[in-house]
């Protein structure tokens, strides 16, 4: 994409390339596909209504399946991706025994990316769905190509290390040869991570116990997937950290990270082919996930926030869901719209404090973080007023990246395209002062520029842990703050702001400033300067939407609160 000022009312000129399919089998034909990097499998699955088993009163699509053999070697790193474009897919591991091992893609659209680790060559990958598709395994990285003895050497224990008491006590009882068996029986009991009080504060301590290569640590009080040390030669792994006592957070174990040959960003994503719960963690989240690897372990400490509005309440009414189909030809792709309706009678569609909530990754904030719910819950308790939420995907991951990052074709197709198409489906006008767009992550970069771009549309904006690192390409790299400096050349506009950041999302490497905490307080402060209404808030979190789920709430009632 060749950039324009994200802010000026010209328009970018965008390049888009389609995918082109070919079948190179049948689908159900008795000869299993192979899949190899350099030979991608391709097709179509196709359904027969006449295949369904009750009668239905209109056809009924039955999801098609197809298993795919994959060579390798056990401790090969796979990675690759699935691309159905408009068509729904999930693809899974099987095993021997025709159990479900692994979901690689989770009814997914569009070009969706796939990361694993070989653990019994045996098993058998089966994608489901229905339509055209193209599989492509884009790396295979055996054992022997990966730098096994620098990741053993990073993860000796280092005489600096901060040591839990307990830690420091099992230290102790190895030292005279006695085992961990007890350690580990309490540990189990009492479950991970450990929390203890000393001098310096919260020491937080994540374990994992086995014999491995290597561990890290995804998620919790920390942004850089800290790695865990051996303690002496034992099966017991520990890192420790300092946090405050409003801590709430997620994380994921990662046992044997495949060292890969390559630098970067490509090394670091491959923790997500091993990344799985914390076993002797005794609160995993979310509830509805299918595998260890789509589950992660959560901790909230004492003064945590207590989020009220999160469970499913029996007698509080429940809002409706909708969805819709949203196709732009300027953006060359087709998404859901799914449009939240309170549970409110007639009466109460002309409330002159009715709010219209734009919301950025629909699938996460649906189903994940649960914000159907919340908002029942919130409406039903008087803390804010009647809410209409528009719930807006991601076509694939590609797409996200390249649309929510300041994107002003984006911008324009939703204020444009998307907003009159939503205004047809509801039962009230909403002016632009009750209207809010937010986001998380680029979704919260996305709701700052979306809204200063189209302040006639959105009046306000929850940004949660925005990405205000960002800059376009051809910006200067020691240049940060692209936001802020738009910020200070255009005229104030009529938006309100309610921002958050957790206070582990610090920077990586030797800057201190730039990074995600950092990017959000120096914009704070740059909209207050300007005369912006802009409530900022700090948690004891990280980038997690177990986090997320509660400042949402907070920023809804920040901003339109119905009680004193």
């Amino acid at each position: 994409m060749t950039y324009t000022r994200f802010f000026s009312n010209k328009w970018a000129i965008a390049g888009f390339t389609c995918l082109l399919y070919s079948k190179s089998f049948s689908a159900f034909g008795s000869e299993i596909p192979v899949l190899k990097v350099g030979n991608p499998v391709k097709g179509e699955l196709s359904y027969s209504n006449s295949e369904s088993i009750k009668p239905q009163p209109q056809p009924q699509p039955q999801s098609k399946s197809l298993d795919i053999k994959v060579p390798c070697d056990k401790g090969d790193y796979l990675a690759g991706y699935v691309d159905s474009g408009d068509n729904t897919m999930t693809m899974d591991i099987i095993d021997a025994t025709g159990k479900l091992s692994r979901r690689l893609i989770d009814h997914k659209t569009g070009k969706q990316k796939f990361y694993s680790v070989a653990e019994n060559c045996a098993e058998i990958w089966r994608l489901s769905g229905i339509g055209e598709y193209q599989i492509v395994l884009e790396q295979r990285v055996s054992l022997a190509e990966q730098d096994l003895e620098g990741s053993l050497e990073s993860h000796l224990e280092s005489s600096n290390a901060l040591l839990s008491p307990k830690v420091s006590a099992l230290r102790e009882s190895l030292q005279k040869g006695q085992s961990s068996d007890g350690f580990w029986a309490n540990v189990e009991a009492l479950g991970t991570p450990l929390i203890e009080e000393t001098p310096s504060g919260t020491l937080m301590t994540f374990l994992a116990r086995g014999d491995y290569r290597n561990i890290k640590l995804m998620g919790g009080p920390s942004n850089n997937h800290d790695a865990l040390q051996r303690l002496a030669d034992s099966d017991t792994w520990y890192k420790s950290f300092i946090v405050p006592n409003n801590t709430h957070l997620s994380y994921q174990i990662a046992p044997n990270v495949p060292q890969l040959p390559l630098s970067g960003r490509a090394r670091r994503i491959a923790i997500k082919a091993v990344a799985q719960a914390d076993p002797y963690n005794h609160h995993p989240w979310p509830h509805s996930a299918i595998d260890k690897y789509a589950t992660k372990s959560t901790v909230t400490l004492k003064d945590a926030p207590k989020n009220p509005w999160l469970d499913v309440q029996k007698e509080t009414p429940k809002g409706e869901l909708s969805t819709f189909k949203f196709t732009s030809s300027i953006l060359d792709n087709t998404r859901d719209i799914t449009i939240y309706s309170p549970a409110i009678d007639d009466s109460q569609n002309n409330r002159d404090d009715a709010v219209l909530l734009y919301i950025f990754d629909a699938e996460s904030y649906i189903d994940t973080v649960g914000l159907p719910t919340i908002l029942d819950n919130l409406i039903e308790e008087g803390e804010i007023p009647p809410v209409t939420a528009v719930f807006i995907s991601n076509p694939d991951g590609d797409a996200r990246a390249r649309e929510l990052p300041a994107n002003p074709v984006f911008a324009d197709v939703l204020a444009n395209e998307l907003v009159p198409q939503v205004n047809k489906r509801l039962p009230v006008a909403i002016p632009k002062d009750r209207t809010v767009i937010a986001g998380s992550s680029y979704g919260g970069l996305a709701a700052t520029t979306i809204a200063l771009r189209h302040p006639d549309i959105f009046g306000n904006v929850i940004s949660m842990s925005g990405s205000f690192w960002w800059k376009p390409e051809d910006q200067a790299a020691d240049d940060k703050h692209f936001v802020a400096s738009e910020v200070i050349r255009m005229d104030k506009a009529p938006v309100r702001f309610f921002m958050s950041a957790g206070v582990f999302e610090t920077a990586r490497g030797e800057s201190s400033s730039n990074g995600i905490l950092g990017t959000n307080r120096h914009l704070r402060d740059v909209l207050l300067a300007k005369g912006y209404y802009a409530r900022y808030e700090e948690y004891g979190a990280g980038h997690d939407y177990f986090s997320w789920r509660g400042i949402i709430a907070d920023g809804l009632i920040s901003l339109f609160g119905s009680k004193e």
